[in-house]
């Protein structure tokens, strides 16, 4: 089901009371897109944006591991500064990057089952970078810090290239909004 990108009516979990950090792919053609979306979860001026070329895959990936340092030493200051809350992980289609990192096979036909495949690729590295930041997060508790302030809920997601954005959900549900 899709709705406009700014109707917040139909999203499937509970809209964010603090602040977000956004990680998306360096895509501009999904920048204005992007904005919207965020402005749908009344988030205008309440978050934060990283760009990596491949969004979670850019982070993971081991070419550039500097790249997973910078992303997680900014997340500890924007959690300390900014009171984030949330972690928002941006995919997209058709991701030049994702071409780049995993070579010429990444390049999946505009098909039905082409589309489902390039989807469980992204859902693979989106949830493999959530789960490094929920075991991030857990050893700073485990250090001392506040678990209210280290209690983070990531969401991952995936934007088409007209804007529509689905959930990545574990059962690999279709929520389109």
């Amino acid at each position: 089901m899709e709705v406009h990108r700014r109707g917040p009516a139909v999203r499937p979990y509970p809209p964010p009371r603090k602040n977000v950090l956004l990680l998306s792919c360096m895509d501009l053609r999904l920048l204005d897109d992007m904005v919207e979306f965020m402005e749908g979860d009344n988030l205008s001026n309440r978050y934060d944006q990283l760009v990596f070329a491949g969004a979670a895959l850019g982070v993971m990936q081991p070419k550039h591991s500097s790249w997973r340092e910078a992303f997680f030493q900014h997340l500890d200051i924007a959690v300390q500064l900014h009171e984030i809350r949330d972690v928002y992980i941006m995919e997209h289609r058709n991701c030049g990057a994702y071409t780049h990192f995993l070579g010429p096979n990444f390049n999946y036909p505009d098909t039905p089952e082409g589309q489902v495949a390039e989807e469980e690729e992204h859902r693979k590295h989106a949830f493999s970078l959530r789960d490094q930041i929920v075991k991030h997060c857990g050893q700073r508790i485990d250090e001392g810090g506040d678990r209210e302030l280290w209690t983070i809920n990531v969401r991952c997601f995936l934007m088409d290239l007209r804007g529509s954005v689905r959930m990545l959900d574990q059962d690999a549900e279709k929520w389109e909004f």
